[in-house]
């Protein structure tokens, strides 16, 4: 009547690599119905089995270590603090990889430093750090910096302000592309992708910034890998600067005539922004393996409904603006006074007390003249010589004229001069 089935298995214990699922058995009737285990023998019950199950690949992640000590004890200073990507590779094998791979999943980087405020150390000059050398390698340039005070600029002394630019060298003409080994194949054909790392180095090995290398000679950073033969496909690029793409991949990979006005010329940064929200862009290109041979066909040979996003959208720190408040009544009721206002930087939705990094160029005036209408105009010379023989006017409220304070009237002062020229108590 009633019978135990090995009807299913539960979810892998892994959602990535390699981990077990767990077979479970169900009571059901002759005609196969399941109906509650009681009505089951519980000493026949098949015991549990166990199997290995693979989940899907583990994606990259972000890991990052503890802020270190603020570079200063007082004013603005810099934390610092270690962001490298992450992977689990194998079930116990949880390792390092290149940045470059967490990047290709439009994985946002965290910041590796950031401003940190102690005590006030009273008003100095704050630098930040000098900008890259405007000249290319072996020509002379200019690099700036920006110099602020660290509270009003009046308050810092205007000698000992920092230069804000100076020439410079550019760099030695022997940097060059470097890379290191590809990685692991990650699927199969037309999903497979090998990585590896691109830097710029010195001939000492020293790495340096992308752009003093030629742009023209970047090699690829990914490689699509699976099988030896393979139909043509979409294969996208790193984040990165691009430009004529298919020429530019032909000419590193396949060395085919392309002129040098169109080989790889830098057309976007990887963002757009310097902060806000901007615009990132890569080269995506349609290639195949035939006999184990890279081999790129034209667009028309790829299922444009399958083709990745060449663009997408970036977001920098979030950007610095100054804020004012609505001017003040002016200072005085007639003649010529002064209106004040609060101005402030915010970078985003915080406010900046110390070491703002808004612009100090930019700054809005915090103070301006005004008037609000012409004084009254003065006593004529006639009542002013007068003031000697006057007396107080029956008709004047003289006593009201001294409280409230009205003798530096001309009118009330020749009607009231007695009381106006009495002494004070």
């Amino acid at each position: 009547m009633y019978r135990w089935k090995v009807s299913a298995y539960a979810p892998c214990s892994s959602t990535c690599t390699t981990g077990i699922t767990t077979s479970y058995a169900l009571c059901v009737r002759y005609d196969g119905t399941e109906v509650d285990d009681r009505s089951c023998d519980s000493v026949t019950r098949p015991e549990p089995t166990h199997e290995f199950c693979t989940g899907k690949e583990c994606p990259p992640r972000w890991e990052t270590s503890g802020w270190s000590e603020c570079s200063r004890t007082c004013a603005e200073g810099v934390q610092y603090r270690t962001v490298r990507c992450w992977k689990m590779l194998s079930p116990g094998l949880d390792s390092s990889v290149y940045d470059s791979l967490c990047l290709s999943h439009d994985l946002h980087k965290p910041a590796n430093r950031k401003l940190c405020l102690g005590h006030s150390c009273g008003p100095q000059w704050e630098a930040s750090e000098w900008s890259e050398c405007s000249a290319r390698c072996g020509s002379r340039g200019v690099r700036s910096r920006e110099v602020r005070c660290s509270m009003e600029m009046s308050l810092c002394n205007k000698s000992s302000q920092p230069i804000e630019s100076q020439d410079c060298e550019g760099p030695p003409c022997d940097r060059r592309w470097t890379v290191s080994d590809w990685g692991p194949c990650s699927g199969v054909c037309g999903e497979g992708r090998m990585l590896r790392a691109v830097t710029c180095r010195s001939s000492g090995g020293v790495v340096t910034s992308e752009d003093q290398c030629e742009a023209l000679l970047r090699p690829l950073a990914v490689y699509p890998c699976g099988d030896r033969d393979c139909a043509p496909h979409w294969v996208e690029q790193e984040w990165q600067q691009v430009g004529s793409l298919l020429c530019c991949v032909s000419f590193v990979l396949l060395g085919t005539g392309c002129s040098r006005a169109q080989r790889c010329s830098p057309a976007a940064s990887q963002c757009n922004a310097t902060c806000g929200r901007g615009v990132r862009r890569r080269a995506v290109v349609c290639v195949g393996l035939q006999a184990g041979v890279f081999r790129e066909f034209p667009d028309g040979s790829c299922d444009d409904s399958e083709a990745p996003e060449t663009s997408s959208s970036c977001f920098q720190r979030p950007c610095s603006k100054w804020f004012t408040t609505a001017w003040s009544q002016c200072s005085k009721t007639c003649g010529r006074g002064v209106q004040v206002r609060e101005v402030k930087c915010y970078q985003g939705e915080e406010l900046v007390t110390r070491g703002h990094s808004c612009n100090s160029a930019h700054r809005p005036e915090a103070r301006q003249s005004c008037e609000a209408q012409s004084c009254p105009p003065a006593a004529p010379a006639a009542a002013v010589a007068l003031e000697d023989a006057c007396q107080d006017k029956p008709t004047a409220n003289c006593a009201l004229v001294l409280k409230v304070k009205l003798c530096s009237h001309w009118y009330y002062r020749k009607a009231c001069c007695q009381s106006c020229r009495a002494p004070r108590p």
